[in-house]
């Protein structure tokens, strides 16, 4: 547990005094205070089905925001550690499974301040603009909605940063950082399309319950189409939740995985096609 907590608090305080990781936490941050300030939103409360709905489609707009920022920031630690060949010195001390969940530690607890610090932003800005809109609107959403969707923002980071770590652990080079980023960024592109595109077809026949539940099974794709149909009513709180155990299912086969690909990755030194070698199942 020491060793885990070393790791996950070395990777917090490496993250959090980077200059490029406040660059990323700030951009968002503009957006919001341009809503507050040129944006007169004026909605009716009393409509809950359009307050779930608008809910429900910013939720994969959220997760494919924050997989973005974590993707690329554990793609920077693993190339890091293996290219200054500290990983060699740390698999001496601390085994794989212990690196990869102080890792994942370390960017849940950046996730969860960034998540804080943009709640007491936003709070301080309403009452300098004596705008609650937002805290209202929240407030009317409804809490199992809620609840799943901060469940399926944390699963589908997970899914993400597995699948990083096994890209990254073969770079043997900084300058392939960005070869390690392209497949987990092209998935999530892929997924977010995904989403958009079914959640665009409006109410769904009883005939395709069975193949959107195929779909929502797998965990980036789940979390990012479920919110929106549990929003519109398309499918049933059961029905998500459901599907959700699956995914976690799925993302444990993936994590068993991903530390033994880490685990052979660090330790080889030999040049390899990282696009090749991160998609072999060993």
């Amino acid at each position: 547990m020491k060793q885990l907590l070393a790791v996950a608090r070395h990777e917090f305080f490496n993250q959090i005094n980077s200059f490029s990781y406040w660059m990323l936490v700030f951009i968002p941050l503009i957006i919001i205070t341009a809503l507050f300030r040129y944006v007169n939103l004026t909605v009716d409360f009393h409509n809950s089905d359009f307050i779930n709905m608008v809910w429900g489609l910013s939720i994969p707009v959220l997760n494919f925001l924050f997989c973005l920022i974590y993707v690329g920031m554990m793609a920077n630690s693993v190339a890091r550690d293996k290219t200054s060949k500290l990983s060699e010195m740390l698999m001496s001390i601390v085994d794989a499974k212990e690196q990869i969940n102080g890792k994942m530690l370390g960017i849940y607890m950046l996730l969860s301040c960034q998540i804080i610090f943009y709640i007491i932003f936003i709070f301080c800005l309403s009452k300098i603009m004596h705008n609650n809109f937002l805290f209202i609107f929240i407030g009317h959403v409804k809490i199992g909605l809620i609840v799943y969707s901060i469940l399926a923002l944390f699963v589908s980071l997970y899914m993400f940063l597995a699948i990083t770590v096994q890209f990254a652990c073969f770079i043997t080079d900084t300058s392939q950082i960005s070869s390690a980023t392209i497949p987990p960024m092209f998935f999530l592109l892929e997924f977010f399309c995904l989403s958009l595109f079914y959640n665009s077809l409006g109410s769904f026949d009883y005939s395709m319950v069975w193949i959107l539940y195929i779909i929502c099974m797998w965990p980036p794709v789940g979390s990012m189409l479920t919110p929106p149909l549990m929003a519109s009513g398309n499918i049933s709180y059961l029905f998500a939740y459901s599907t959700l155990i699956i995914q976690l299912i799925i993302i444990y086969i993936l994590y068993i995985k991903s530390i033994h690909v880490f685990k052979y990755g660090l330790l080889s030194n030999k040049k390899k096609n990282i696009f090749i070698e991160g998609f072999k199942f060993r």
